[in-house]
């Protein structure tokens, strides 16, 4: 579906929910993903290859029901898709890898989808503040299509198969930091570190050797507004195929920034 050549324009917020207040609405509405109906949000993402903008809006969840739907769309190459968003009692179960797509668009040779296995992508509001926003939670997904992130030195890449494991762990002390984008000023941000791994073949010299990739991620979210800021610590590359096994970093850069959010109505 094409997209209109119309962008969001950045507009702050001025509003900040407190951390300590649940605003149950639905079975879909968490606090780290707000899927209530109508939610939209405009995202930034600026990397070495200059700044594309992201939309993202939810259709939310009829009365009852645990499945809600996303439309997210790339106004760069002039892509949207709908994908589905399982959820169970507040918590979101099932949500599509967003942040690695809009983080990694640069590299990425397409859109590429996974499917939830294990764990919730992202705790209920029990769960979450039950030790003062203290938790660590993992979750498991499988890939459904063939990806392949493009690097920057010559024809190198680093292939992902379907049915490629990709594992997340996530982790939240109850730091809260003050933060600053295009949408506004969040001085409460919750402060969320993301380690991904997933096994990857290098094609780079047509060694086809079995590697594993972790990319560490920086999250930063405002409760009931969602993600408002996410940047790229580091992206470390394992190399397999001789012994002693070893590690290089890979110089990938991105950040991610909030222009606006417009809450459901």
């Amino acid at each position: 579906m094409p997209l209109s050549t119309d962008t969001l324009a950045a507009t702050p917020t001025g509003t900040n929910t407190p951390i300590g207040t649940a605003v149950p609405n639905g079975p879909c509405d968490n606090p780290l993903v707000p899927l209530g109906k109508s939610n939209q949000w405009t995202y930034r993402v600026t990397s070495a290859g200059g700044e594309t903008l992201f939309s993202l809006a939810s259709t939310g969840s009829q009365p009852g029901a645990q499945v809600a739907q996303v439309v997210f769309s790339d106004q760069k190459n002039n892509f949207t898709v709908t994908k589905p968003v399982t959820c169970k009692d507040g918590a979101i179960v099932d949500y599509p890898l967003l942040v690695l797509n809009m983080l990694f668009s640069d590299y990425l040779s397409t859109f590429f989808s996974a499917t939830q296995k294990t764990g919730d992508y992202a705790p209920n509001y029990q769960s979450l503040t039950r030790n003062d926003w203290i938790l660590n939670w993992q979750a498991g997904y499988l890939t459904e299509n063939d990806a392949a992130f493009q690097l920057s030195s010559g024809n190198a890449g680093l292939d992902m198969p379907p049915n490629t494991l990709i594992e997340l762990s996530s982790s939240m002390i109850g730091v809260r930091e003050a933060v600053s984008v295009p949408a506004g000023d969040f001085p409460q941000a919750l402060k969320i570190t993301q380690d991904v791994s997933m096994p990857v073949i290098f094609t780079g010299g047509g060694s086809g050797a079995g590697d594993s990739l972790k990319i560490m991620i920086t999250q930063w979210y405002e409760p009931y507004v969602g993600l408002v800021r996410a940047e790229i610590t580091s992206v470390t590359m394992r190399v397999t195929q001789s012994f002693p096994h070893f590690f290089y970093d890979l110089p990938i850069e991105s950040k991610l920034e909030l222009m606006e959010f417009k809450p459901g109505k």
